[in-house]
């Protein structure tokens, strides 16, 4: 049961990593990868480790499709580039 929930999980990520973007592919693995382990403490289990993967990868995925380069200003009147929401 264990390697089919994995299996599963590995080919729901490569679905939706298929049509993406290098940039989007990466945001898509990052939060598969933090939502797996987050999952996976809390719940002590496979089921919430590839559930926690599922949502980190479309919480991922939608971060970076939403976002573009932009110069922002900090506090000091420091320019810098950072991630604006589109």
């Amino acid at each position: 049961m264990k390697s089919i929930v994995a299996v599963a999980a590995a080919g729901m990520l490569a679905l939706g990593v298929a049509g993406c973007t290098p940039r989007e592919a990466t945001g898509t693995a990052i939060g598969a990868g933090v939502g797996t382990g987050i999952g996976a403490l809390a719940t002590s289990s496979w089921g919430g480790a590839a559930i926690g993967g599922l949502v980190g990868a479309g919480t991922g995925y939608l971060i970076t499709k939403n976002t573009y380069r932009c110069w922002k200003t900090n506090i000091f009147g420091h320019r810098y580039r950072g991630w604006c929401p589109k």
